[in-house]
């Protein structure tokens, strides 16, 4: 089977897991319009595509701003894996500022991954990792992105 045909298990982390999907819109980011919009359809992939389960993988998870970033390294990110097409990863590309023609410019790279899906089935999977400076980023301890938001919700909220 050709690459460009078969499917891809995504895993993500942040503003495209489910809980959050349904919570956000677009004008939340501070990315351009064209990335903005790629959110609605990505969302739409995201909901049509099977959901294979909630997964783990290694790495360290920091808070961009309005949405995290995924780096290699020590400690665990949790999310959701979807088996997306292939044809369907182009809109989650442009969403996430991946551009295969110029990793150095790109906002998020696409990389494969290992994960451990529903606490026990070992999946190679996707995963885009943050491709610009953390330096001055703060980092997400428990490596769950709506964990860390519903807490951020509680303390403006209490």
């Amino acid at each position: 089977m050709d690459k460009k045909d078969a499917s891809v298990n995504l895993f993500v982390y942040g503003t495209l897991r489910r809980e959050e999907r349904q919570r956000i819109t677009p004008d939340r980011f501070d990315i351009p319009a064209f990335r903005r919009n790629a959110f609605l359809e990505t969302g739409k992939i995201l909901d049509d595509a099977p959901f294979l389960g909630f997964a783990t993988t290694s790495g360290r998870l920091f808070d961009v701003g309005r949405y995290p970033g995924m780096i290699e390294g020590e400690g665990q990110v949790y999310g959701e894996v979807y088996q997306v097409e292939h044809d369907g990863l182009s809109m989650i590309d442009l969403l996430e500022g991946f551009d295969p023609e110029n990793l150095s410019e790109s906002h998020y790279l696409r990389q494969e991954v290992e994960l451990m899906v529903n606490g026990n089935e070992k999946l190679n999977g996707e995963a885009y990792y943050y491709n610009l400076e953390i330096d001055h980023l703060p980092l997400i301890p428990s490596g769950d992105y709506c964990q860390y938001l519903e807490a951020q919700r509680t303390l403006e909220n209490p």
